[in-house]
């Protein structure tokens, strides 16, 4: 009976592998380590009692910050964020009809349901609060002027709050 020899490796070839099994295994174990790039991320403004809370959501590519805060500030806040006590004072079914903005102001245009607020000047002051400070988080954006439904001066509340130019963060008490 004859016997079949063994094939033997030839060292070269050997080493090649080991090289490239090297090679392969840093290659993985460096993606692992290595910094992803960050989703990016939009930030509104909610309420928890009387204070204004940042909260971010994610941003995709293809959306424009402004838009899609503005967006998410009419959602409000998700079911976690409701669990950790965050709130929005935005009257629910609040729309925005148009929104551009013009040399840094962000011209926001809701339906009439903005008026529905259901109570008094701190609730309004919220409202003002949250549509500001989140639409000047957007890049380029330093005043807001909120209209309603095309008109360009606006009175809410009682006490008559009168929104007839851009606001800033600086002409809020917050």
């Amino acid at each position: 009976m004859a016997r079949k020899r063994a094939k033997k490796i030839k060292p070269g070839l050997l080493l090649a592998f080991l090289i490239f099994a090297l090679i392969i295994i840093g290659a993985i174990y460096y993606c692992s380590i290595c910094p992803r790039p960050k989703q990016p991320l939009i930030r509104l403004y909610l309420t928890k009692g009387d204070k204004l809370v940042v909260v971010e959501r994610p941003l995709l590519p293809n959306e424009a910050p402004l838009t899609k805060a503005i967006e998410e500030l009419m959602v409000g806040p998700t079911e976690t964020e409701k669990a950790a006590g965050l709130s929005t004072r935005i009257p629910d079914g609040t729309r925005v009809i148009h929104l551009h903005t013009k040399d840094k102001v962000a011209i926001i245009d809701f339906n009439r349901k903005l008026e529905n607020y259901g109570g008094g000047s701190a609730r309004i002051e919220g409202i003002i609060a949250q549509i500001v400070y989140t639409a000047t988080e957007a890049p380029g954006v330093e005043k807001v002027w909120i209209r309603i439904e095309g008109n360009k001066e606006i009175v809410l509340g009682g006490e008559g709050l009168v929104l007839d130019k851009p606001l800033s963060r600086a002409d809020l008490n917050h």
